[in-house]
């Protein structure tokens, strides 16, 4: 072992953990409010306002997320240079990937000669690929999200209900307005609730993966793939939830962020 701070990792204790079932559920019951509040967004489509409220409520729980939870566990686990490798890691897969899909997944998809949507709106256009953003964010960090589930039972029985519980309310407002802005530019309710389905099953096996593959892998992998998550949280919150929540509340976003970030952080002073 490293005593160099930069490397230093907490000792590994010997106690039993979870079961492969644990963490499969427990990353279910992460992930499936997502899919519960796309039906809801593709149902109901509330007002741009309301769901732009709902996003804003949601940037303070996803920093919460990041800075008490993925990160904190992330350097607990494998020490600061693995947190970060794995943080900007997360960041510039999310970055990169994101502008592949704006720029030809989207593109092409809104044009009815590639098989797309046609006829669109601009504001429609703008719309769904905010949409599309949301899930495709969901996606790329829950997958990792799920995957710390699933690592954090190796040596723990219990979940984390801070971890559970706030990524499951962070994916409340991706999920409806996502759903909101995928129904009206065009998808039917079954193509919005299949593709939310696939994500909910993909990031559920990313956790049964992870507690049964990663169980002899070294702490700095552990960490690495906890953090980042991290980083696809924030380039998520940077890019996409922060300015479409913006552009309807103006001002407020820093309201009613705050309010997000501090039920989180009481959430975590009281359960962790």
């Amino acid at each position: 072992m490293v005593d160099h701070p930069l490397f230093l990792v907490a000792a590994t204790e010997l106690t039993q953990g979870g079961t492969v079932f644990d963490a499969v559920l427990w990353s279910f019951v992460a992930m499936v409010s997502a899919a519960v509040s796309a039906w809801i967004g593709a149902v109901v489509q509330p007002p741009k306002r309301i769901t732009a409220m709902i996003l804003a409520f949601s940037c303070g729980l996803l920093i919460s997320l990041l800075c008490f939870d993925l990160m904190k566990v992330a350097l607990d686990t494998g020490g600061i240079v693995a947190a970060l490798t794995g943080f900007f890691i997360g960041l510039f897969v999310y970055v990169y990937l994101n502008r592949l899909v704006c720029l030809r997944g989207v593109g092409r998809r809104c044009s009815s000669s590639c098989g797309g949507i046609g006829g669109l709106t601009p504001d429609q256009q703008q719309e769904k690929a905010a949409a599309i953003a949301l899930l495709f964010g969901a996606t790329i960090d829950g997958i990792p999200e799920s995957m710390s589930i699933g690592i954090s039972l190796l040596d723990n029985p219990l979940v984390s209900f801070s971890v559970v519980s706030a990524v499951a309310v962070a994916n409340i407002p991706e999920g409806l307005a996502s759903g909101a802005g995928l129904a009206r530019s065009g998808y039917s309710l079954r193509q919005i609730m299949l593709t939310w389905s696939g994500v909910v099953l993909l990031c559920v096996l990313s956790a049964g993966l992870a507690h049964s593959l990663m169980e002899t892998a070294p702490n700095s992998i552990k960490a690495i793939f906890t953090a980042l998550a991290g980083g696809g949280v924030l380039a998520m919150t940077l890019q996409t939830v922060i300015p479409e929540a913006y552009a309807e509340t103006q001002d407020s976003v820093s309201i009613l962020g705050g309010i997000g970030f501090a039920l989180s952080f009481c959430v975590v002073a009281l359960f962790h």
